[in-house]
């Protein structure tokens, strides 16, 4: 059938993209083995819907649930099932990508124009990414406690650009004000436009979770809305 290694590519990238909205929206990290076995079944399901869709009708919720829910079996059920949602969603709103392709198949322009939109918005997405990764790159779990009170939270800590004080400590910013830790001193955060004066605690004990295990560390805590603030490239100077 003409055009067919197209449209395997086509389905493939709707397939990609809906998977890559899926884990950015509950900022998730990719399983690319399971990606690439749910990949293999998808073009397997779309041979069978071209080829033998007799055969194939009688199993077909079974294969979109497979193919469906295999890039997210790693996740946990509660955050599988989550993704799975997101991803059904997309899928079925749109109509379903093999019903769709099936239905252009014989129209060559059509299948050119859909593949550079597949591209465009997945090129775009990647960029988004690129442009806010301090999301999820640079946000890690940690505890921290004086003794006598102890919390579990997300610190943003950008191990690449070294954001430490002129004593070489790092600092790890948090974005809930807690009443814990001794009060240190001031900082000056500089940045490329602004300046702004920040206050730094010292805590007993702070871990910081890194591949699944939490490891101790000396730093300093700043309190500040990371949500809002940019802090690629900050010069730490200490005040």
């Amino acid at each position: 059938m003409r055009y067919l290694e197209i449209i395997i590519l086509i389905n493939l990238a709707i397939h990609l993209s809906f998977i890559m909205v899926a884990n950015y929206i509950f900022k998730q990290k990719k399983n690319r083995l399971m990606i690439f076995l749910s990949c293999i079944l998808d073009i397997i399901y779309i041979l069978m819907y071209v080829y033998i869709p007799y055969i194939l009708e009688p199993y077909r919720f079974v294969f979109i649930f497979i193919i469906s829910i295999l890039p997210f079996v790693t996740k946990g059920l509660i955050k599988a099932l989550m993704l799975l949602l997101v991803y059904l969603l997309l899928n079925f709103t749109l109509g379903g990508s093999a019903g769709i392709l099936y239905k252009i198949i014989n129209n060559f322009y059509v299948v050119l124009i859909s593949l550079f939109i597949i591209l465009l918005i997945i090129s775009i997405c990647s960029l988004y990414k690129k442009t806010h990764s301090y999301n999820s790159s640079f946000i890690y779990p940690v505890f921290i406690s004086d003794g006598i009170h102890s919390f579990y939270l997300d610190g943003y800590c950008d191990t690449g650009n070294f954001l430490t004080t002129d004593e070489n400590i790092p600092i790890v910013f948090l974005n809930r004000k807690i009443s814990i830790g001794r009060y240190k001193r001031n900082i000056i955060v500089t940045t490329v436009s602004t300046k702004k004066e920040i206050m730094l605690y010292e805590v007993k004990e702070f871990k910081i979770k890194i591949k699944n295990k939490y490891v101790k560390r000396d730093v300093y805590i700043a309190y500040a809305d990371i949500s809002h603030m940019v802090m690629f490239g900050l010069n730490i100077l200490g005040g």
